[in-house]
């Protein structure tokens, strides 16, 4: 939630600014909650504005689990890798053959050392810069839960504006949730079990 301060005033209180509201998803149990989790996380919605609402515990999912969430995530980064890899090569190597070709001669050894160099120098600039630009990958203690409770498990996302709250209810329509309901503010959420007949149905955001 946003706020800000009257100009006229010095001090004092401040007062809330309207902000988007929020969505909930609601789970029929804790490993779909943690699948739309990483898909959340994924699609680059940051790990903060990722929350899971009602009574829940924090617990280990196992080795065999750890391990699942490990090669995911280790997939993931090395997906995006390969790809800046790929991206940042050639168009190194042309710059390398160009450079250097124009600098020390066109012959065929000077343009091969050239392409050479530059394609190794683009390669590492993709690659850094691919992870550099990848989403934050969710900690695995928020993928590692169970509910205290039965019911359903609710994953919160907070949405700062219409292009978040559009881009998180992609991945939500998708992904295993049964039910999404937004509030103003997840903040205002009342703690214990939730039901999704007690919120509002989402509307399309604008813009």
């Amino acid at each position: 939630m946003a706020y800000v301060r009257d100009p006229g005033e010095e001090g004092g209180e401040v007062a809330a600014a309207p902000g988007h509201p929020d969505l909930v998803a609601f789970h029929h149990d804790g490993r779909t909650a943690r699948a739309t989790i990483a898909r959340l996380s994924r699609a680059g919605v940051d790990g903060s504005d990722i929350e899971i609402l009602g009574p829940i515990e924090v617990v280990t999912a196992g080795r065999y689990g750890d391990r699942q969430t490990d090669k995911g995530s280790s997939l993931a980064l090395g997906w995006l890798m390969l790809r800046g890899l790929l991206i940042g090569m050639v168009p190194g190597a042309v710059f390398g053959a160009v450079l250097l070709g124009v600098t020390a001669g066109m012959s065929a050894p000077v343009v091969w050392a050239g392409a050479g160099g530059g394609a190794f120098f683009g390669a590492a600039v993709g690659a850094l810069a691919s992870l550099l630009l990848a989403p934050t990958m969710v900690s695995s203690w928020e993928r590692t839960f169970s509910p205290l409770v039965p019911g359903a498990v609710a994953v919160g996302v907070r949405c700062g504006d219409a292009r978040a709250a559009r881009r998180a209810e992609r991945v939500l329509r998708v992904s295993g949730a049964h039910t999404i309901r937004q509030v103003p503010d997840l903040d205002d959420v009342p703690e214990g079990p939730l039901d999704p007949a007690d919120l509002e149905p989402v509307t399309r955001p604008d813009g």
